[in-house]
């Protein structure tokens, strides 16, 4: 199996990825161009969001990160209320959701979003999809985070490339395979940052409320069609 300088699977030929970023982008534009109001694109990116998981899920893929607010976001609009409303729902779904595993990761208790945790005293005896939804979430701001864990548990520790990757792997973010962003836009915008080095990149054009399930399965099939070399 093929394997990548700190020791992951890669992937093999025509297999599904196992790991899919998201960058939900276009919810904002969706709406503008529908006349509708912003908590309406919200709301339709989070139905778009679930179907998503769910395409996920038949295709074969283990784990999914969908980025649902970035910090970003909240710098540039202070009062994202509606924007926590539709991420409130979805929290409420995904964890609802049987065979799903939900892990909110980045800071929601940085800001005044109605988030609720997910249920972790739950049994989930047949998981089928791994749901990490980024909430307040900055790639930086992760690795700092696991850098200061390390230190924190041992100062006199090695900080090294291979320690950092096993502490985000313990914090539930291994490496990425394939990372799907919407609305046309060319950059990844702090997205796992780290594990994203060798991840394969597909920009798709459609606005998040668009995108299909043949829109993913395009993505899957230019994945699939990929020599994967770990980065060589």
């Amino acid at each position: 199996m093929l394997r990548g300088p700190r020791g992951r699977p890669v992937g093999e030929p025509g297999k599904p990825p196992r790991h899919v970023g998201i960058i939900p982008d276009g919810n904002r534009r969706w709406a503008a161009q529908h006349g509708l109001p912003v908590l309406e694109g919200h709301r339709r990116g989070a139905e778009t969001t679930m179907r998503a998981l769910s395409w996920c899920e038949e295709a074969g893929v283990e784990e999914v990160t969908v980025w649902a607010l970035s910090l970003d976001n909240i710098a540039r609009r202070p009062n994202v209320a509606g924007m926590a409303t539709a991420i409130a729902e979805l929290v409420d779904r995904v964890d609802g959701h049987p065979g799903w595993d939900l892990r909110l990761i980045g800071s929601p208790g940085r800001v005044a979003l109605p988030v609720r945790a997910p249920d972790t005293s739950k049994d989930i005896v047949d998981r089928r999809l791994l749901v990490n939804l980024a909430v307040a979430y900055d790639g930086r701001e992760e690795i700092v985070a696991a850098a200061q864990a390390l230190l924190t548990a041992d100062p006199l520790g090695k900080l090294d490339a291979t320690a950092l990757s096993a502490e985000l792997e313990r914090r539930g973010q291994p490496d990425c395979d394939l990372i799907i962003r919407t609305s046309g836009e060319l950059r990844l915008s702090g997205f796992l940052l780290w594990q994203s080095v060798h991840s394969e990149l597909y920009f798709a054009p459609e606005l998040w409320p668009e995108f299909t399930e043949r829109s993913l399965h395009r993505a899957l099939d230019s994945y699939a069609r990929r020599d994967r070399r770990a980065g060589a």
